[in-house]
């Protein structure tokens, strides 16, 4: 379940980061306006910091983890609501043909399926269970005569 979620978080940033980048709005070939151009940037900047809070959450013990991916779910719907609040941009050096065959692309709606996806992930990876124990390194001579050492045991 929680490699579920994992992959669910990743992949959900990748398709909000990928969404964000490509034409919302596109007037002919020539003019196109991104979902970074769309929302002032703050489409971009909210996956950023939702990717960060991801990867930081991976490194975290239990009490941060969940404090930082609730960042990130919280994070992750702020995303859902600038896009959807997101308005046609004026484009510039664009004529008024243009403006009038204004057409919005599919990759909105891939920045919003990415959103979700990262809120989803960020919320069942909180709910998962607790990650995987850390296995044992393989036995170190060295470092046991160090510790029998430390121990106060004579090794002659």
């Amino acid at each position: 379940m929680r490699r579920l979620a994992t992959v669910l978080l990743w992949l959900g940033c990748a398709a909000a980061l990928l969404g964000a980048t490509q034409p919302w709005w596109s007037a002919g070939e020539r003019t196109a306006a991104s979902g970074g151009q769309a929302t002032s940037g703050a489409a971009v900047a909210l996956m950023l910091a939702a990717a960060a809070g991801a990867f930081l959450g991976s490194w975290l013990r239990s009490i941060g983890r969940r404090i930082v991916l609730g960042l990130v779910a919280v994070l992750a719907v702020g995303s859902i609501v600038v896009a959807i609040t997101a308005t046609v941009p004026t484009l510039p050096g664009s004529t008024l043909g243009d403006a009038l065959a204004l057409v919005a692309t599919p990759w909105r709606w891939v920045y919003l399926a990415g959103a979700v996806l990262v809120a989803v992930g960020a919320v069942l990876v909180q709910f998962a269970g607790p990650p995987p124990a850390r296995t044992a390194s393989a036995p170190n001579p060295g470092m046991d005569a160090w510790k029998a050492l430390d121990a106060g045991e004579d090794p002659t």
